[in-house]
């Protein structure tokens, strides 16, 4: 079923849209950590952050193959800038809801 909205409604949502696609396309990549912040703004999937990482032979500091943990400790890092900001605040958002699930 289709929500209908207002045009006022679209017209700022495709101009929230395209402030984001700017603001992804223009961010500059000058570490792995912003390497991993772009690509999380672009795929949203961090097993393709790991599989992209991997084939490209992309290691951590401490040498390691770039993995799972390395991935959200950067996403979930302090945010220098407004894109990882807006990361980190979607990501937290999308995981909250398997944080509140009971454990067995």
């Amino acid at each position: 079923m289709v929500k209908l909205i207002t045009v006022k409604k679209a017209e700022e949502e495709i101009t929230r849209l395209q402030e984001y696609i700017d603001l992804v396309e223009s961010y500059e990549v000058n570490s792995l950590d912003s390497w991993i912040i772009k690509e999380y703004a672009t795929t949203n999937s961090m097993k393709e952050i790991i599989k992209k990482g991997t084939a490209a032979g992309m290691i951590q500091q401490n040498g390691e193959p770039v993995d799972h943990s390395y991935v959200v400790s950067v996403i979930n890092g302090k945010a220098s800038d407004k894109l990882h900001r807006l990361i980190k605040s979607g990501y937290r958002l999308r995981i909250k809801p398997s944080q509140k699930a009971p454990k067995k």
